[in-house]
């Protein structure tokens, strides 16, 4: 005969081990779990669960930067030279300003790679040897590339001074692109978003409640790596929790809804794939395929579809954190043992 849950004592069980006992037992309620003998017990358990995962966090991202670890700087693709030489001014002006928009695309990288090969020489040139027709053409070339580049100067100067930030910081639990916390107004919002009918699984909502947003992207050269030259073809996987692909999609879900739409469930990125992320320093674009959940979802916990466990939000971290942050090496025989060692030591269960 089956028992029965005791919601009470969820919470004390839940402290002294029985972690996935407990989740188990709420999440098999589905929705249920939302009903005033559950509720408050449940959400008891699950900001007990997600502050237990933020000292993890916080506790991995201080011993990374201990072990030197590159975050990923926000930047997608390849990392801009801040050198100023005829070549690299060239393809900065050439990436700032599209200037072949007006080229049929079968042609356009041929002429683009022609222009890339004379322009940096032409920048230079002396015109006054040319004749008076080619003369002229390079010398009102030569001012429109300069206007371009007066243009392009304050910009270009802005992200230099961003990315020399960014190799500064020392401390990235100070850098919003590695672990923006929860705010008042993100808990404000998250509350606003459920009253309108997306609702959040009860640990999604704790973690957004307790953590914020988190990512370990980035490289090492021994436990994660960018997929470029050289690369190992080691998907390290590394931890990664965010709620942007909700914000930019809420608004548009909750106006079908309020237009009494026939809506289907939203389909939500928490975070990329094992292989977007490795290569975020390579690929110049948005990477925005992942491991993702369907909202709405009353239930304690929810499944991350894509993730290679095929498991829940919750089994997710439990697995990350195993392995210091890196899943990934849980499929590799030979493996950084001494850096996952470092980061896994004292680590809290969840």
């Amino acid at each position: 005969m089956a028992q029965h849950p005791e919601p009470r004592k969820w919470l004390r069980r839940y402290q002294v081990g029985e972690h996935e006992a407990v989740w188990t037992e709420m999440t098999a309620l589905g929705s249920s779990v939302r009903e005033p003998r559950y509720a408050e017990h449940a959400e008891a358990v699950a900001r007990e669960t997600m502050r237990r995962a933020r000292h993890n966090v916080e506790l991995i991202i201080r011993r990374l930067d201990k072990l030197g670890y590159k975050f990923w700087d926000g930047t997608h693709g390849p990392r801009p030279s801040l050198a100023v030489s005829a070549e690299v001014q060239a393809d900065q002006l050439l990436a700032q300003f599209d200037i072949f928009s007006h080229i049929p695309e079968q042609m356009r990288g041929n002429v683009e790679e022609r222009v890339r090969q004379v322009l940096p020489g032409l920048l230079e040139g002396d015109p006054s040897s040319l004749p008076d027709n080619a003369r002229r053409s390079l010398e009102q070339f030569q001012q429109a590339t300069r206007q371009m580049a007066e243009r392009a100067r304050p910009i270009l100067q802005q992200r230099d001074e961003q990315l020399r930030k960014k190799r500064d910081i020392t401390n990235h639990l100070e850098d919003g692109d590695v672990f923006s916390p929860s705010t008042a107004e993100g808990v404000s919002w998250i509350r606003e978003l459920e009253q309108k009918g997306l609702v959040l699984p009860l640990s999604l909502r704790a973690w957004a409640e307790e953590v914020g947003d988190v990512s370990l992207a980035g490289a090492h050269p021994h436990l994660c790596f960018w997929e470029k030259k050289k690369f190992p073809v080691v998907y390290a996987d590394p931890l990664m929790v965010t709620l942007d692909h909700l914000e930019l999609q809420a608004d548009g879900w909750l106006e079908d809804q309020e237009e009494g739409e026939d809506i289907e469930s939203l389909e939500v990125v928490l975070g990329w794939d094992a292989k977007a992320k490795a290569r975020l320093a390579s690929e110049n674009e948005l990477l925005d395929y992942g491991y993702t959940i369907d909202l709405p979802n009353a239930s304690a916990d929810i499944a991350l579809d894509g993730e290679p466990h095929n498991t829940t939000f919750v089994d997710y971290l439990r697995i990350a954190f195993r392995w210091g942050g890196f899943p990934g090496w849980e499929r590799h025989q030979e493996r950084p043992e001494k850096e996952l060692a470092f980061l896994t030591e004292g680590l809290l269960p969840i």
